[in-house]
């Protein structure tokens, strides 16, 4: 586990009071470059520039400012704590993935990204700060989850069916590790209502796309990029099958289906 916060809080001490485009100078001279392999899989391939995102997630730091120092504090501790829970469903997890913990420039809550050659697990505190406040635990098994995934089915393909059961199987992987709380609490489902009235739409559509490898038919149902439909509506299409599926099997079988069983069912 690399913590790269208190390298952050060092360029804050500098940068909090200064104005905006100091604050990005001080940002590439005391985070970016000490750190530029970490900084080149965060940034890289994003759909906003880092030139505007950058600036904008310094802009958003001083609101959630105490939140992001108490998540600091707490995911050292909680990451073992996850780990050993995790793997009571899945004792077959082994994490041999690097872990940083990190202000992500608003890129992301969790990830995992190529850093030097190897695929790596982030936390950005600055995004868990804005969307989960200091919830951690869905957010922690759901990235969690995707490095075990991606060890037990490896090479899996990068089409739209995939994409969909992956981030749907996270989601409720997440739900079933975390039952205390509602379902609107979970990583990361998007707005069920607003999904649900949307299904007519989305059902036809995604079961015609299902070996789609476009980028933007991955934007438009697992991130934000439709204003016609719910952003991420993918994830709750994911979710309902991982429910289904999961009346009869466990979770660690659902982790195990191989793309060519996952695809018609």
């Amino acid at each position: 586990v690399s913590d790269l916060m208190p390298d952050f809080w060092a360029f804050w001490q500098a940068a909090r009071e200064a104005p905006a485009d100091e604050q990005v100078r001080l940002f590439e001279q005391m985070l970016r470059r000490p750190h530029a392999e970490v900084y080149d899989g965060v940034l890289r391939g994003l759909p906003i520039a880092p030139a505007e995102l950058v600036p904008r997630a310094l802009a958003g730091m001083r609101p959630v400012e105490a939140t992001v120092r108490s998540l600091a504090g707490q995911l050292a501790a909680e990451l073992p704590r996850q780990l050993t829970l995790f793997r009571q469903s899945f004792p077959d997890f082994r994490c041999t993935t690097p872990v940083y913990f990190l202000f992500a420039a608003g890129a992301f809550d969790g990830a995992t990204r190529g850093v030097g050659g190897q695929t790596a697990l982030l936390f950005g505190l600055d995004v868990i700060a804005q969307i989960h406040g200091e919830r951690l635990s869905p957010l922690v098994v759901h990235e969690l989850f995707h490095v075990h995934h991606d060890a037990v089915v490896p090479a899996a393909p990068e089409t739209l069916y995939w994409a969909v059961w992956k981030e749907g199987l996270a989601t409720y992987v997440s739900r079933e590790l975390n039952p205390g709380l509602a379902e609107e609490k979970i990583c990361c489902l998007p707005d069920l209502p607003a999904v649900n009235a949307a299904l007519p739409t989305l059902v036809a559509e995604v079961l015609s796309r299902l070996d789609s490898e476009r980028p933007e038919d991955y934007a438009r149902y697992l991130l934000g990029g439709a204003a016609d439909i719910p952003a991420r509506s993918g994830y709750a299409l994911g979710y309902r099958i991982a429910q289904r599926l999961g009346r009869e099997r466990t979770l660690a079988e659902l982790a195990r289906l191989p793309p060519q069983v996952v695809r018609p069912l």
